[in-house]
């Protein structure tokens, strides 16, 4: 019910898009984004996936899972492609954190998907921080209220964060942040580009404000794999600096484009660990089905996990 809700904040935000300033905004997203762009979403969103998973690494150690730098890569870009197709934005980080714990015993299996759920929370919780302190602090001048409330959203996602973090050290803990700060800064120069890319008449001192604000409304889990509330944001940010609110759809859907141009090698990684798991499901379903029937009620197959 929660995703049916989601997709309905989506496809309601896109319907006063569209009946406040047509189609047009949409169609020069994909018609003014350069070529050369591409290869730029798919190095920055490779640093943010970097980040990610390092940051995310360093929190599991202190809950006792233990995970290398290229599964943790491969997990956080799987996790990223599946939170840009599917509504929330959070399915993705939920199957990362089961997976942590889908090898582990049946009498401590509780206890670690507790662990891993614990360890992605926080590393999730830290990045919607440093979202909002970016959009608070950008937004202070133009906005003081609303700057304050972003200021007051990032608070509240640190101290719930915190009592997952507090088994972290000094030293983890700026790692943490500093990693947290690097990740946003990557999406957030991706936005930048593309506000210089698809709206030149943009002054580029105003484009790390703008796509501040942006990834903060990116950040909220109510739109589907972050359209919606994302141009929302955009087309405010921009009506608040004094530029047509219709441009800041038109660069939120660019970016949206490469975002999920950079999640590709996501989808690339979840065929190559899904598809040999399901041939040998089906391998395991065809011999069970050439044994007695009864044999299937007194004996079943273990069938490795999906994911």
């Amino acid at each position: 019910m929660f995703a049916v809700l989601q997709v309905a904040i989506t496809v309601g935000i896109f319907s006063f898009l569209v009946a406040q300033w047509g189609m047009n905004p949409f169609m020069d997203a994909f018609r003014l984004l350069p070529l050369w762009i591409f290869p730029a979403a798919i190095l920055l969103g490779g640093v943010g996936v970097l980040t990610q998973a390092l940051r995310w690494r360093v929190i599991a150690r202190h809950h006792q899972i233990s995970v290398g730098v290229g599964p943790a890569v491969a997990r956080c870009w799987q996790a990223a492609f599946l939170n840009g197709v599917l509504p929330g934005g959070l399915a993705g980080d939920a199957l990362r954190a089961a997976d942590d714990s889908s090898d582990a015993e049946v009498q401590a299996g509780g206890s670690a998907l507790r662990r891993a759920f614990a360890a992605m929370a926080a590393e999730r919780l830290m990045g919607t921080a440093v979202a909002f302190i970016a959009a608070g602090l950008a937004l202070l001048v133009l906005a003081p209220l609303v700057g304050l409330a972003a200021l007051g959203v990032a608070t509240a996602a640190v101290l719930v964060a915190w009592r997952w973090l507090k088994p972290l050290s000094r030293g983890d803990l700026i790692q943490v942040v500093l990693l947290s700060a690097t990740g946003w800064a990557a999406f957030a120069t991706l936005f930048a580009l593309t506000i210089l890319a698809v709206t030149p008449s943009i002054p580029l001192a105003w484009a790390p404000g703008l796509a501040a604000v942006a990834i903060a409304g990116m950040s909220v889990p109510l739109g589907f794999g972050g359209w919606g509330p994302r141009e929302a944001a955009a087309a405010w940010a921009f009506s608040l600096a004094g530029f047509a609110p219709h441009l800041g759809v038109t660069a939120s859907i660019s970016y949206g484009l490469l975002a999920l141009a950079s999640t590709l090698p996501g989808a690339i990684i979840l065929a190559l660990r899904v598809l040999p798991r399901l041939e040998r499901a089906r391998m395991v379903r065809q011999q069970r089905d050439g044994r007695d029937p009864g044999e299937g009620s007194r004996r079943r197959d273990p069938i490795e996990p999906a994911f």
